[in-house]
């Protein structure tokens, strides 16, 4: 059972959703060379919350990420489209989990 990352954040005024989508599919490519690395997708809720979930093999793994995506352009260009201050995160391990079977 893979480790759950949840990043929140709000977009700066006038920031389309191209350019967050763009931006974050611009980091895929860095966060695929990074140690446990799983899967990541985007969700934006009603209230224009962007919800950015990642899955990494181990909670380590999943702390780490953000040191490791630290000096990464792509990261850099994420975060000049956001609110800084609106970014929450968190990440939680599995304790349960049932899945579709034949």
């Amino acid at each position: 059972m893979s480790v759950l990352e949840i990043v929140k954040w709000k977009a700066k005024p006038n920031v389309s959703n191209k350019k967050i989508i763009d931006a974050v599919n611009t980091m895929v490519p860095d966060l695929k060379k990074l140690k446990g690395f799983i899967s990541q997708t985007l969700y934006k809720d009603e209230d224009d919350n962007w919800i950015d979930i990642y899955y990494w093999d181990t909670t380590e793994n999943a702390h780490l990420s953000n040191e490791r995506m630290a000096d990464k352009e792509s990261l850099k260009n994420l975060l000049e489209l956001i609110l800084l201050e609106s970014v929450s995160m968190e990440v939680l391990k599995p304790l349960q989990n049932a899945e579709l079977s034949n």
